[in-house]
């Protein structure tokens, strides 16, 4: 049986205006293709062969979208919010197609990773809920300033960086979840997995790498056609 994916495409990208003023943002095109068509294909490349997806904002032109996709294998559902229900809240609505641990990707990714490896420890461990992460170093563009309480200088650090690991917005997820997710009601995907913390849940990250961006802004939404290209090269 093919494993199943959950897809959040119901935001409505203010960060991506004007663009999104025309089309939802999964629907934005990125070469030849869209950026929901490009997580569907990779998705499908990793054994995921029935995707859902989570629309609210411009419903109809992902059903437009989807009556002229052209077959490749991978089944394909919309199911529209009532209303905006947040990052892991709609995922509630359809619970009883949910049977086996699933993968819930953000609409807003560009990728080319091994989502079958994620969904593998998943399994292995046990994990309610495994969180894919990504390496990020991020550097302040100016010298930093250490005093002590009266005002004399300590140290100065020219530009430091600093690594940290981020929230790729990549997760799988086991069927215990769906005590900590209520009926047709807004939730976050912080929120739920803050809930499942508390009540003690087993909760993993799985470090997916480089291929990886986050589009949410025109200055990284123009880079995806070169980083698909790169990643294809």
């Amino acid at each position: 049986m093919s494993k199943k994916a959950v897809i959040m495409a119901g935001g409505e990208g203010v960060r991506l205006r004007p663009y999104t003023f025309i089309l939802p943002k999964p629907l934005l095109p990125v070469g030849d293709t869209t950026v929901l068509d490009h997580i569907i294909e990779c998705l499908g490349s990793c054994g995921f062969g029935e995707v859902y997806v989570s629309v609210n904002y411009k419903a109809r032109e992902f059903e437009g979208w989807l009556e002229s996709r052209k077959a490749d294998g991978t089944v394909v559902h919309l199911f529209k919010e009532p209303q905006k229900m947040g990052t892991a809240g709609s995922i509630g609505l359809i619970r009883d197609n949910l049977t086996e641990p699933f993968c819930v990707v953000n609409g807003d990714l560009i990728m080319n990773i091994n989502i079958d490896k994620m969904y593998d420890r998943h399994v292995e461990t046990g994990a309610d809920i495994t969180i894919g992460i990504k390496g990020y170093r991020f550097t302040i563009p100016y010298a930093v300033i250490n005093k002590d309480g009266d005002d004399l200088l300590e140290t100065i650090i020219e530009k430091p960086s600093y690594d940290h690991f981020i929230n790729a917005g990549i997760y799988i997820l086991s069927q215990s979840v769906f005590q900590h997710i209520p009926h047709e009601r807004r939730l976050d995907m912080p929120s739920l997995i803050d809930s499942l913390k508390k009540a003690g849940g087993r909760i993993s990250v799985y470090d997916i790498g480089e291929r990886w961006l986050d589009i949410g802004r025109i200055s990284d939404y123009e880079k995806a056609v070169e980083l698909i290209n790169q990643w294809k090269a």
